[in-house]
């Protein structure tokens, strides 16, 4: 009897790994599905997956992943970890691997999907999900320049960030001095710029998926725990007219939003497709307003990508 193909999430206990290791384990019910942690810590954990506990060890020998037919990161790991992590996938470089951290383990050009062949794939970063999704939905219209404005939510910087936004607010509203360890300042009820540092490599991860598009990319991070939105104008080569607008996004997996009430990030939450409200078609140009919770659109996402490396994967 042929051995059972092993996937090894890292952090499955992360933000993005509790939401991702149960849609792998629905996605691949013949994998066997292997658990192991990259903080700087010898314990082990236990995690929740489809009802039932799953140990969670600590990435000691990681000759353990040699074996697994795809490697999957969900955080950024302790750095001691993660310099061990590196040299041990650049020394293999045929054991796939999907890494959704940022600022990220693998050097890689990010992208959604892995070029054909490859062994492995630097995920975009959870703030481009909307403005790929728009630019994808529009391909057919020849889209030449691009204006983004995105707003994402602290939890696109993990659980902590999460936890410390939560501390932060109750603080403020409790008169006292809030404290960030893991948030670049305090955030709560207040607005910053998004990887201020990183803002030409977002704008090139976009230019990358789409080349000789012209992007502007503004993003901010908000006080919010979850979901993102995005106020995007798209100038195209060919005249679109709203009808065939409106049928691009519902093709690409949007909702489209036809209510009076205004729509706010809040109503993404917990829904698996991203909404959409056409603001406006002038000419050439094509005025939006977008909102998705980035947990759910990144690990459906992800999910794909796995099944397109598991398939480049070793069969036992």
């Amino acid at each position: 009897m042929a051995k059972a193909r092993k996937l090894a999430l890292l952090d499955p206990t992360s933000l993005l790994g509790e939401e991702l290791a149960l849609r792998l384990v629905q996605a691949f019910p013949q994998v066997l599905h292997r658990y192991f942690h990259t903080r700087d810590s010898p314990d082990h954990l236990v995690v929740q997956v489809a009802g039932e506990a799953s140990l969670v060890a600590p990435l000691r020998d990681l000759e353990e992943l040699e074996s697994a037919a795809l490697v999957v990161i969900t955080e950024t790991p302790a750095p001691k970890v993660g310099q061990q992590l590196l040299a041990f996938l650049n020394a293999h470089p045929q054991l796939p691997c999907l890494d959704l951290s940022c600022p990220g383990v693998l050097s890689h050009p990010r992208g959604l999907l892995p070029p054909p062949g490859a062994t492995r794939l630097a995920f975009l970063d959870p703030a481009l999900l909307l403005p790929q999704k728009v630019l994808v939905a529009l391909g057919p219209l020849q889209p030449r320049r691009a204006f983004f404005t995105v707003v994402a939510p602290v939890s696109a910087l993990g659980g902590e960030a999460v936890d410390e936004l939560a501390a932060q607010a109750v603080a403020r509203l409790s008169g006292e001095q809030p404290k960030n360890q893991v948030l670049p300042t305090v955030t709560a009820f207040d607005a910053l710029p998004y990887r201020e540092k990183e803002l030409g490599a977002l704008e090139q991860q976009l230019v990358a998926q789409f080349p000789g598009l012209e992007v502007h990319l503004h993003p901010l991070l908000a006080g919010v725990f979850h979901a993102h939105c995005m106020l995007a104008t798209v100038d195209v080569a060919l005249v679109p007219d709203p009808p065939h607008v409106r049928q691009l996004l519902g093709k690409a997996g949007f909702t489209l939003y036809r209510r009076q009430k205004p729509l706010t990030p809040s109503q993404a939450a917990s829904k698996a497709q991203a909404l959409v409200a056409i603001l406006g078609v002038d000419g050439n140009k094509i005025t939006l307003w977008a909102v998705g919770d980035h947990l759910l659109l990144q690990t459906a996402a992800a999910c794909e990508a796995a099944a397109l490396l598991l398939a480049t994967g070793s069969p036992a």
